[in-house]
């Protein structure tokens, strides 16, 4: 997986390199609104894989509204190979583009009649050459950026193996610290995302 705000920095990065350098806009808490030089406004979406996710108020409707409007611009940003850390694919296209081929994909979708409880509040617009979907890398070729930008993934700290033959037990912090990096590996997180609680206030049973 690459972070969120590697894909970020990379596709501001390749806004840069077009002359379009972006400011963030305060004031949306964590939504990824900015400001190109010109007063013009760009939502930047972010995707480990090769699809961009539209969701919806409705699941039907020109009258739905969707998640990608409300600003002149639309930066999409993944993977060149998804999920996996290295270049990256940017589109930079108006934001009513991909408003109206987000209401067309899903009517179209809607009209095969699909095995489905009615709830279609996500609708994807992938970008992969395949029978099933709409190809939007192909659709939306020209709107793709050249040059490049790379994500780089965070280094993984070295871990502490404990030597079970050394003949003296291991303390408390180590043991949590060797138990923290086998869950961290095992769930693929950082070992910073793993917290270990220790409750010594229960009762100890003897047999």
């Amino acid at each position: 997986m690459v972070e969120n705000d590697a894909l970020l920095a990379a596709g501001l990065n390749l806004m840069r390199q077009h002359g379009k350098p972006l400011t963030k806009v305060t004031g949306f808490g964590r939504s990824m609104r900015y400001i190109l030089p010109n007063g013009e406004t760009v939502r930047v979406r972010t995707c480990n894989d090769h699809v961009l996710i539209v969701l919806s108020d409705k699941p039907k409707g020109a009258e739905a509204k969707l998640n990608i409007e409300g600003t002149d611009w639309l930066l999409i940003v993944m993977p060149e190979v998804e999920r996996m850390p290295g270049k990256i694919r940017a589109y930079f296209l108006p934001a009513r583009v991909a408003v109206e081929a987000a209401r067309r994909t899903h009517h179209d979708w809607l009209a095969t009649n699909p095995q489905t409880k009615g709830n279609n509040l996500t609708w994807c617009l992938w970008f992969r050459d395949d029978e099933k979907t709409n190809n939007f890398d192909k659709i939306w070729s020209k709107y793709r950026l050249n040059g490049v930008a790379e994500t780089h993934s965070t280094p993984t700290p070295t871990p502490i193996v404990p030597d079970l033959n050394a003949g003296e037990p291991l303390s408390v912090k180590a043991e949590v610290e060797f138990a923290r990096q086998r869950i961290s590996r095992a769930a693929g997180v950082l070992p910073e995302a793993v917290r270990i609680t220790i409750d010594f206030g229960g009762a100890l049973s003897h047999p």
